[in-house]
């Protein structure tokens, strides 16, 4: 289906409010990682003492700002997909965020966190963290990641997924 009929899901103003939290939940999630890159980074080449305070301090900014945010972003994202002209399946600008933010999730958390709590360990035992350089590249990489999100709302590249020619062949609007 094309057009009018799908785009009367929702009306506008609910829309415009989905997306809103979306924009601001995703913007928190990269201004938390952006936060945890500086962190890794001064850790690098500190004394055990300041690396230990930056580990834990990414640990809070983990606990309080990415996992939340991290999820939100997910939720919100999935709602204004399915809610919207857009679809979850749709467009591969979409889809691409979408398993793009599931991965990030996933490697932040059996990468990056067990990086961040090794480094909190050994610090705490006098050591300097032997995965500095993997906690470090990996929250850039993370950063990266939603900075590509981030252009590929906007340019809205690639164009239609195999998937939303075939449901409109069937008349489908569930994409």
């Amino acid at each position: 289906m094309v057009g009018g009929a799908m785009a009367t899901r929702i009306g506008k103003r609910l829309r415009q409010t989905f997306v809103f939290l979306h924009v601001a939940v995703s913007v928190g999630w990269m201004g938390a990682g952006a936060a945890n890159v500086v962190l890794a980074l001064t850790a690098v080449d500190a004394p055990v003492a300041v690396q230990r305070s930056c580990y834990l301090m990414i640990n809070q900014i983990d606990a309080y700002l990415v996992i939340p945010l991290a999820f939100a972003a997910l939720a919100s994202g999935v709602l204004v997909s399915v809610l919207t002209p857009w679809g979850l399946a749709r467009y591969w600008w979409v889809l691409v965020k979408l398993v793009l933010t599931v991965v990030v999730i996933l490697y932040s958390t059996f990468g990056v966190g067990v990086w961040v709590l090794e480094s909190i360990d050994a610090t705490g035992l006098g050591r300097m963290s032997h995965v500095q350089p993997q906690l470090a590249y990996g929250a850039m990489a993370n950063l990266v990641a939603f900075l590509f999100m981030t252009w590929a709302s906007i340019a809205k590249p690639w164009g239609t997924t195999p998937w939303a020619a075939a449901r409109r062949r069937r008349g489908s609007v569930l994409t």
